[in-house]
């Protein structure tokens, strides 16, 4: 995860424009897990609370142990979501809403994401673009929701 590491780059073509999604597909990722030591290095840097960073003082928390960092959660989420839909022609998400972590993520419990379109509509300000809203959650593998979401996003339409 540091700086020496070599990250994944992948290289997203899209192939799916606002006419190819349909309401109400949905969409799942693969299983994901995160080590404790993982989440410990994450937080560090970007989230240094005790519970996400201090597994002595952790045990003293309202989880009981290490947690992942919401922000940690969040970055995953987005990593594992455009494997599934970084085929879509995006122009630009517009804002999340109902943005909840309604349970922790645990080091070493595999999560996996999951889209679902609830809605689409053609821009009124600029008709070469879409409005799409999916609904996305993160599981665990004992079903517990881990986060949750809305997005309206625009889309490239491929006919205008």
């Amino acid at each position: 995860m540091g700086s020496s590491e070599e990250m994944d780059i992948i290289d997203y073509k899209p192939t799916r424009y606002y006419e190819d999604l349909a309401v109400g597909e949905e969409f799942s990722s693969r299983w994901f897990s995160v080590s404790e030591n993982e989440m410990i290095e994450f937080s560090s840097q970007f989230d240094p609370q005790y519970f996400h960073i201090d597994p002595v003082r952790a045990k003293d928390s309202p989880f009981g142990q290490i947690v992942a960092s919401g922000t940690h959660t969040f970055a995953i989420w987005n990593k594992l979501n455009l494997e599934v839909n970084g085929n879509i022609a995006w122009v630009a998400g517009l804002g999340f809403n109902e943005f909840r972590f309604p349970n922790p993520f645990l080091p070493d419990v595999p999560i996996q994401t999951v889209s679902h379109l609830v809605s689409k509509r053609v821009s009124e300000g600029n008709p070469s673009r879409g409005l799409v809203v999916h609904e996305y959650q993160v599981i665990d593998k004992n079903g517990l929701r881990i986060f949750e979401c809305s997005c309206p996003a625009l889309v490239v339409r491929a006919s205008k």
